[in-house]
Protein backbone atom coordinates (compact mmCIF):
# COMPACT_ATOMS: atom_id res chain seq x y z
CA UNK A 1 0.00 0.00 0.00
CA UNK A 2 1.37 3.52 -1.17
CA UNK A 3 2.08 5.88 2.12
CA UNK A 4 -0.29 8.38 0.14
CA UNK A 5 -3.05 6.59 0.27
CA UNK A 6 -5.64 6.39 2.85
CA UNK A 7 -8.09 4.29 3.86
CA UNK A 8 -12.03 5.20 2.95
CA UNK A 9 -13.66 5.00 6.42
CA UNK A 10 -11.24 7.90 7.55
CA UNK A 11 -13.23 11.34 7.74
CA UNK A 12 -11.43 13.75 6.40
CA UNK A 13 -10.46 16.41 9.01
CA UNK A 14 -11.30 20.37 8.72
CA UNK A 15 -8.01 21.03 6.63
CA UNK A 16 -8.70 18.12 4.29
CA UNK A 17 -11.98 20.39 2.94
CA UNK A 18 -10.85 22.97 0.51
CA UNK A 19 -12.48 25.78 -0.90
CA UNK A 20 -12.99 24.15 -3.96
CA UNK A 21 -14.70 21.60 -2.59
CA UNK A 22 -17.77 23.77 -1.87
CA UNK A 23 -20.86 25.31 -3.53
CA UNK A 24 -19.26 28.27 -5.86
CA UNK A 25 -21.94 30.96 -6.55
CA UNK A 26 -21.93 32.94 -9.76
CA UNK A 27 -21.31 36.53 -8.90
CA UNK A 28 -22.76 39.45 -11.43
CA UNK A 29 -20.14 41.77 -12.90
CA UNK A 30 -21.54 45.61 -12.53
CA UNK A 31 -19.47 48.68 -14.16
CA UNK A 32 -18.57 51.06 -11.43
CA UNK A 33 -20.48 54.03 -13.13
CA UNK A 34 -23.91 52.85 -12.07
CA UNK A 35 -25.87 54.06 -9.16
CA UNK A 36 -26.36 51.91 -5.87
CA UNK A 37 -30.05 52.07 -7.06
CA UNK A 38 -29.04 50.04 -9.63
CA UNK A 39 -27.04 47.92 -8.19
CA UNK A 40 -29.62 46.61 -5.55
CA UNK A 41 -32.05 46.23 -8.29
CA UNK A 42 -29.19 43.56 -9.79
CA UNK A 43 -28.48 41.86 -6.79
CA UNK A 44 -32.27 41.70 -6.43
CA UNK A 45 -33.26 39.74 -9.47
CA UNK A 46 -30.03 38.08 -9.29
CA UNK A 47 -30.87 37.21 -5.69
CA UNK A 48 -27.31 37.89 -4.82
CA UNK A 49 -25.50 39.24 -1.64
CA UNK A 50 -22.43 40.17 -3.63
CA UNK A 51 -21.47 42.28 -6.70
CA UNK A 52 -18.21 42.57 -8.25
CA UNK A 53 -16.88 45.96 -10.15
CA UNK A 54 -15.64 46.72 -13.03
CA UNK A 55 -13.57 49.37 -14.15
CA UNK A 56 -11.48 49.53 -17.54
CA UNK A 57 -11.90 45.75 -18.34
CA UNK A 58 -10.59 44.56 -14.34
CA UNK A 59 -12.47 43.98 -11.33
CA UNK A 60 -11.76 46.48 -8.91
CA UNK A 61 -14.07 45.93 -5.87
CA UNK A 62 -16.88 44.64 -4.49
CA UNK A 63 -20.40 46.00 -3.17
CA UNK A 64 -21.37 43.48 -0.27
CA UNK A 65 -24.90 43.63 1.74
CA UNK A 66 -24.13 46.32 3.78
CA UNK A 67 -22.82 48.59 1.14
CA UNK A 68 -26.54 47.06 -0.66
CA UNK A 69 -28.32 47.80 2.35
CA UNK A 70 -26.66 51.33 3.42
CA UNK A 71 -25.95 53.39 0.58
CA UNK A 72 -28.27 56.50 -1.16
CA UNK A 73 -29.35 55.24 -4.55
CA UNK A 74 -27.80 57.73 -6.44
CA UNK A 75 -24.54 57.14 -4.76
CA UNK A 76 -22.28 55.88 -7.49
CA UNK A 77 -21.16 52.51 -7.21
CA UNK A 78 -17.34 53.51 -7.79
CA UNK A 79 -17.87 55.63 -4.35
CA UNK A 80 -19.58 52.56 -2.17
CA UNK A 81 -17.57 50.00 -3.50
CA UNK A 82 -14.46 48.34 -1.40
CA UNK A 83 -11.57 47.61 -2.92
CA UNK A 84 -11.08 44.16 -3.90
CA UNK A 85 -8.63 43.21 -0.83
CA UNK A 86 -9.84 39.41 0.13
CA UNK A 87 -10.32 36.77 -1.90
CA UNK A 88 -10.52 32.49 -1.46
CA UNK A 89 -8.30 30.04 -3.51
CA UNK A 90 -9.92 26.76 -4.33
CA UNK A 91 -7.03 24.85 -2.60
CA UNK A 92 -7.37 27.10 0.46
CA UNK A 93 -8.15 24.69 3.38
CA UNK A 94 -11.75 24.99 5.04
CA UNK A 95 -10.04 26.63 8.44
CA UNK A 96 -8.01 29.17 6.50
CA UNK A 97 -11.06 30.46 4.97
CA UNK A 98 -12.76 30.83 8.21
CA UNK A 99 -9.82 33.17 9.19
CA UNK A 100 -10.40 34.66 5.83
CA UNK A 101 -13.52 35.53 6.49
CA UNK A 102 -13.11 37.11 10.15
CA UNK A 103 -10.43 39.33 8.85
CA UNK A 104 -12.72 40.51 6.08
CA UNK A 105 -15.68 40.59 8.38
CA UNK A 106 -17.37 39.22 5.20
CA UNK A 107 -20.41 36.83 4.73
CA UNK A 108 -19.29 35.96 1.25
CA UNK A 109 -15.72 36.08 -0.75
CA UNK A 110 -14.88 35.88 -4.21
CA UNK A 111 -12.85 32.69 -5.26
CA UNK A 112 -10.15 33.44 -7.59
CA UNK A 113 -7.51 30.66 -9.81
CA UNK A 114 -5.46 31.83 -12.36
CA UNK A 115 -6.25 35.39 -12.52
CA UNK A 116 -10.13 34.42 -13.01
CA UNK A 117 -12.61 34.78 -10.89
CA UNK A 118 -14.92 31.28 -10.66
CA UNK A 119 -17.52 32.65 -8.60
CA UNK A 120 -17.80 33.40 -4.76
CA UNK A 121 -18.54 31.17 -1.30
CA UNK A 122 -20.27 32.11 2.19
CA UNK A 123 -19.25 31.83 5.49
CA UNK A 124 -21.84 29.45 6.34
CA UNK A 125 -20.85 27.09 3.35
CA UNK A 126 -17.16 26.95 5.10
CA UNK A 127 -18.59 26.52 8.93
CA UNK A 128 -21.13 23.73 7.90
CA UNK A 129 -17.86 22.30 6.20
CA UNK A 130 -15.69 22.33 8.98
CA UNK A 131 -18.91 21.05 11.47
Amino acid sequence: MSPFVYPRSARPDADTVRVGDLPIRRVPVIPAHLSMGAARKVAQLKQVSLLLVERDDQIVGTIDERALAADHDLTAVAAAMRPLAHWLRPATPASEAREQFIRARAAILPVIAGGFILGAVTRSDVERARA
